[in-house]
């Protein structure tokens, strides 16, 4: 689907990672595009608070999403709309997963889901699981998985730092 968007189009991002792979779709200009400091919600709240009085806010997601962005924007009295994008659908993974591995992880809350679908009787027998950001860690928890990874966090912005911290710890041991 191609669709024109405005050149005054502001982007609010969650990371800055997330904000210079904007740079491959969209003339990349600094006071167009905002990002969350440390990649938390907070973060990004204070960042959309200095401009929420003059812009309208688009936020594309999936038909089943429980989003604290939306719920903030509601609080605040923010004029928005939530363009349903896309249909999480489980793949069949099991050809995938036959063997055991030592560590999984998640980027989103579908990725935990396609696992539970596919393998209903899981267990985590020490596979060390990773999740990025809050909704991804909140299905985990609530699917009985034990996170021994979490991202992003202040000392681990993106997953690639939470996975050297991880594994830096068993090279001291």
């Amino acid at each position: 689907m191609k669709v024109s968007v405005s050149q005054e189009t502001k982007y609010f991002c969650i990371t800055e990672a997330v904000a210079l792979y904007l740079q491959k779709f969209i003339l990349y200009r600094k006071r167009k595009v905002f990002y969350s400091a440390d990649g938390t919600n907070k973060c990004l709240f204070d960042v959309i608070n200095k401009h929420k009085d003059n812009e309208k806010f688009l936020y594309p997601c999936s038909e089943s999403f429980d989003s604290e962005i939306t719920n903030w924007l509601k609080m605040h009295n923010c004029e928005y709309a939530t363009p349903v994008l896309y249909k999480i659908i489980s793949n069949d993974i099991k050809d995938v997963i036959s063997k055991n591995y030592d560590l999984i992880c998640f980027f989103t809350p579908g990725g935990v889901k396609s696992l539970m679908e596919n393998f209903p009787k899981f267990k985590q027998n020490g596979t060390a699981i990773g999740a990025f950001g809050a909704n991804t860690f909140k299905a985990a928890e609530e699917a009985g998985l034990v996170l021994e990874i979490k991202a992003p966090q202040p000392q681990a912005p993106s997953m690639v730092s939470a996975l050297e911290i991880y594994l830096s710890s068993f090279r001291k041991k």
